[in-house]
């Protein structure tokens, strides 16, 4: 499911949606009645509980202005297919929902990008285990076929790597018994990935989140959230170092009472910062508009930095134009302005989103 399918299916109100979870809840008890009260087939088995299966293609038409002669550049000149994902959702009994998310790069190399479980261990009170995108910020978390645009913002690109903030740990989620949508996510993490090398095998890192979210009116919400992780590096072969993030996150959506499938509006920013052997900060705003029913234009602009290293920073400008004839597919058509202290890029994107199969929603 790409980003402007899933921004439509938010066009409704945003706030019963993401009390979703608290729904889940009800309906694990209403399965556990139904458990109780012979609610299964003869083989003991219950039907309720098979997965939900999915698979999502994602095709793509590359130019690139710069570097076309080099083969193993990231941006070529080119067509391929960029990703296949194989998702498995399921809930394993009326207390634990499991996911798995096995993602194809290219062709040919295979890997289990997602595998999770969920326990509920009261009505606001949750525990994640497994292998995850981290809650950090708001982009880390989706997977690519959900980007709101096709490539990462440049803060994600430069600062996460290629595969985001993806970990091995365990989380604790609580939500704040609040009026508004309020909640707090502890993570504990191995300390294997692009900003923790973690040297002894007790190295972990460390990773809180906070997420809120109110109803300004009727048409309007607004997201506020905090990131922050810390965790020992081995990069610096003399010193043992130690890496700190910081993130911060504000999301405004707007949605006209009575035309939700028709038009909306949405203004998101992220702030990323990593003192991982240098101090590294990235940014980036958007918009995406949607005009008609099936149409969305969109907007975005980044800006990455190296303090100690000025030759490495990059400012890039994007423009999208996307048509979603369902909820099943899309196709986008994309142009980057990329600046940096070599030679600017421009770059255009065509890309093919589909999926078929039982995808289960995503975090919005």
């Amino acid at each position: 499911m790409n980003g402007n399918v899933a921004l439509a299916e938010n066009n409704g109100n945003d706030i019963i949606r993401q009390l979703e979870e608290r729904i889940d809840r009800l309906e694990r008890q209403e399965k556990k009645v139904k458990s109780a009260s012979g609610g299964t087939t003869v083989t003991g088995i219950s039907r309720s509980f098979n997965p939900a299966i999915s698979a999502n293609v994602l095709l793509r038409g590359t130019y690139n202005s710069e570097g076309n002669a080099d083969s193993s550049k990231e941006v070529k000149t080119g067509m391929k297919v960029e990703e296949m994902e194989l998702r498995f959702s399921s809930w394993v009994d009326t207390y634990l929902k499991a996911d798995m998310t096995l993602a194809i790069e290219g062709t040919e190399s295979i890997e289990i990008e997602e595998t999770k479980a969920e326990l509920l261990l009261d009505n606001n009170l949750s525990l994640t285990a497994g292998k995850f995108f981290t809650a950090f910020g708001k982009h880390n978390l989706l997977h690519t076929h959900a980007f709101p645009f096709i490539d990462a913002p440049l803060a994600n690109e430069e600062i996460f790597g290629e595969e985001g903030l993806n970990e091995i740990g365990l989380g604790v989620n609580y939500l704040l018994p609040t009026s508004f949508f309020s909640e707090l996510t502890f993570q504990f993490l191995e300390g294997d990935n692009a900003q923790f090398a973690a040297k002894f095998n007790d190295d972990f890192a460390y990773l809180g989140h906070s997420k809120n979210l109110w109803e300004l009116n009727d048409e309007t919400t607004m997201e506020l959230g905090a990131s922050y992780a810390y965790g020992k590096n081995s990069f610096n072969s003399i010193d043992y170092d130690e890496t700190y993030l910081a993130g911060g996150d504000l999301t405004l959506k707007w949605s006209p009472a009575g035309r939700e499938t028709y038009r909306s509006l949405v203004w998101q920013t992220e702030l990323i910062t990593s003192t991982r052997e240098q101090v590294k900060t990235g940014v980036y705003t958007l918009a995406q508009y949607q005009f008609a029913k099936q149409w969305w234009i969109q907007g975005r602009y980044d800006h990455y930095e190296v303090k100690e290293d000025l030759a490495e920073n990059k400012d890039r400008w994007s423009a999208l134009l996307a048509f979603a004839p369902s909820e099943f597919s899309a196709l986008r058509l994309q142009y980057n302005l990329l600046n940096q202290a070599t030679e600017d890029e421009h770059q255009v994107f065509l890309q093919l989103n589909y999926t078929f199969g039982s995808h289960p929603a995503h975090n919005y």
